[in-house]
């Protein structure tokens, strides 16, 4: 991308843990093209904490607060402080699928000379990457692709909280054996692996390899899985409910290995380095899955999966989640061992 280095840029993200955490190689990119620039990201509040002061971006901005809706119309009467926020920036990057093209053109509207739309969705029928997708329109634009994995950057304050969090809750000791994490959740009711094998996983690996369990758990888990949430409570000694993202990234970094279905939790996982089982159904992998260097996806490949949206709402049955037995996952985390 020509012309001069802008001094104040402005990343806006509106989507969910999972895809916020496959935008960060091209964050990254942003970051190493314009090294000197202020960097701003506009997105939830408990995902800014993932990145805010940790190398992606130097100040994270609410969207909740921001007062938005006016861009969301075509002719919007834009004004205000939300006018003039944006029209501090030089460079924006939108990433979202913005289809009508109205809020990149009310962006534009409030004197931002260059602003560029992501869509962080491929074209339909290209089945790539979403951050090889990513980077290849930040190539495109004349922005060189960084690293393609994903990286959360804890602090030493991060870490000093995990220790802390595990020390008052009887596991420092179960730490230094092998913390095994779970994360029975997941965005859509679709993508779950049955609990009844969660159950049995956790049974197993405590028994046969001796390892002590944490399980991660939020609103979404206990509404939806109910009497399974609290049996798996039943078995697993540690609970780490409701916490701040940034603290489940730095307890994930004092656990051995991951277990999880396709979820934001997952991806977070993946992102902090630790070894990762990801258990996909019904999403494609080859497009959403979680990247890392330790990072192993176990699914049964039906001839209805992977499948569209449309789908995937018809479905009643997710045969290709059941058809992953729980000796696999053992003989996957065996191997990660």
């Amino acid at each position: 991308m020509e012309g001069l280095k802008p001094a104040k840029i402005l990343i806006v993200h509106q989507g969910g843990v999972g895809d916020f955490i496959l935008c960060l190689p091209a964050f990254g990119s942003i970051r190493q093209h314009y090294p000197g620039s202020r960097i701003e990201l506009m997105g939830y509040p408990r995902i800014l904490q993932l990145v805010e002061g940790r190398y992606y971006v130097d100040q994270g901005k609410s969207i909740d607060q921001v007062g938005l809706g006016p861009f969301y119309l075509e002719d919007g009467k834009l004004g205000g402080r939300v006018f003039g926020y944006f029209a501090d920036f030089d460079l924006a990057f939108l990433f979202f699928h913005d289809r009508n093209i109205i809020f990149s053109d009310n962006v534009r509207r409030t004197g931002i000379k260059r602003v560029f739309t992501i869509s962080p969705f491929p074209e339909k029928g290209r089945r790539v990457h979403v951050i090889d997708h990513m980077l290849s329109f930040l190539s495109w634009m004349g922005i060189p692709p960084g690293e393609s994995i994903p990286r959360i950057f804890l602090l030493e304050e991060d870490r000093w909280f995990a220790e802390v969090w595990l020390r008052q809750r009887g596991a420092f000791d179960g730490m230094r054996k092998g913390l095994v994490a779970f994360h029975p959740g997941s965005g859509s009711q679709k993508k779950l692996w049955p609990i009844e094998n969660f159950l049995d996983l956790a049974e197993r690996i405590t028994r046969d390899l001796r390892l002590n369990t944490i399980l991660l758990s939020g609103p979404a888990e206990r509404e939806y899985l109910g009497s399974g949430l609290e049996r798996m409570r039943a078995i697993i000694p540690i609970w780490a409910e409701d916490l701040p993202l940034i603290h489940v990234a730095s307890i994930l970094d004092k656990c051995r290995y991951y277990i999880g279905n396709d979820s934001g939790i997952t991806h977070l996982a993946a992102a902090v380095g630790i070894p990762t089982i990801a258990l996909f159904g019904p999403t494609d992998p080859e497009i959403w899955g979680p990247r890392g260097e330790r990072v192993a996806i176990l699914e049964k490949h039906l001839g209805c999966s992977p499948c569209t949206q449309e789908e995937l709402e018809g479905c009643n049955q997710q045969r290709c989640l059941e058809l992953i037995e729980v000796e696999e996952v053992i003989e996957r985390a065996k191997s990660l061992m």
